[in-house]
């Protein structure tokens, strides 16, 4: 999971979030202080892995707080060599994580950020937008980060911090030759998040027309060449449903589509994401000249 964490810590670095170390209260039982991780024993979380073409789960259980500003978690990772077990000690005020063994070896539990997040509202490449969990309304923050050889996208949910979603394709050398990665983490599961977001006009609602989604579809499995789908792009920009932001230009028409945006568009047409997420993404693809319109 090395790669993961590189990918999540530079992501963090892109949503401008800073990891609390300032004096704050001690956490109550089931209330939270504002710009602390927001934890108690009995909650949970759980992911889906994707990397390359294996898939796994990791799960966080909090249990119980060995003092008021700390919390145990039991991590379980399962994969093909089975489920693995470890414990954390969080610290709710830092961020920050051990194991119990090695109270050295400290890092950034980025499962989880201080809440409500803080971020650089100034940025163009992080997003607040408005999207579904389990059929909550959430509203979260996105971000997207690219370099020569990756492109990496990250969303956090703004009231709970919580990681709901990482995506990212790199190149890398095997063995001497260059080789497409594709990551994806996602969460599938948490007792945290059971309701819509107290604030949900973040963005206000888009609604696309069901001949473009239709086009997205065939693109994403294939079936149409990449200027089809420009073409419909071309016509939500049109017809004011997708704004380019002031001073655009293509500039990189020879980089590749990201696969994640393939697969994104493909659960945007099936219906697993919404227009705003899709059209968010879509954006800063033609920001970054990687689609020219």
């Amino acid at each position: 999971m090395q790669s993961s964490m590189i990918f999540l810590v530079l992501s963090i670095l892109v949503l401008g979030v800073t990891i609390p170390t300032g004096y704050a209260f001690s956490q109550q039982p089931n209330v939270c202080n504002p710009h602390t991780i927001c934890a108690h024993p009995g909650d949970m979380l759980r992911y889906n892995i994707t990397i390359r073409d294996m898939n796994s789960s990791q799960t966080y259980n909090f249990g119980s707080m060995p003092d008021a500003n700390t919390i145990n978690i039991i991590q379980s990772q399962d994969d093909i060599k089975g489920i693995q077990n470890s414990t954390l000690v969080l610290n709710l005020k830092t961020g920050f994580a051990h194991g119990v063994q090695d109270a050295n070896a400290v890092q950034p539990f980025l499962e989880m950020l201080a809440s409500p997040i803080d971020y650089n509202q100034s940025d163009t490449s992080v997003t607040p937008v408005i999207t579904d969990f389990n059929g909550f309304k959430r509203t979260s923050l996105v971000a997207f980060h690219s370099t020569e050889n990756s492109t990496s996208k990250i969303v956090y949910d703004i009231e709970t911090g919580i990681l709901l979603e990482e995506q990212s394709t790199s190149i890398i050398s095997i063995n001497g030759n260059p080789e497409v990665i594709n990551f994806a983490d996602k969460l599938s599961d948490t007792n945290m998040i059971n309701s819509d977001s107290g604030s949900t006009n973040t963005q206000s609602q888009i609604s696309i027309p069901k001949w473009v989604k239709n086009t997205a579809r065939s693109w994403s499995q294939g079936d149409i060449r990449d200027s089809e789908f420009t073409n419909a792009i071309q016509y939500l920009i049109s017809n004011g449903i997708m704004h380019i932001p002031h001073g655009t230009s293509g500039v990189n028409s020879s980089q590749s589509i990201p696969a994640w945006i393939k697969q994104s568009t493909g659960m945007w047409a099936g219906g697993q994401i919404t227009d705003n997420e899709f059209v968010q993404g879509i954006q800063w693809l033609i920001t970054k000249g990687i689609i020219q319109v």
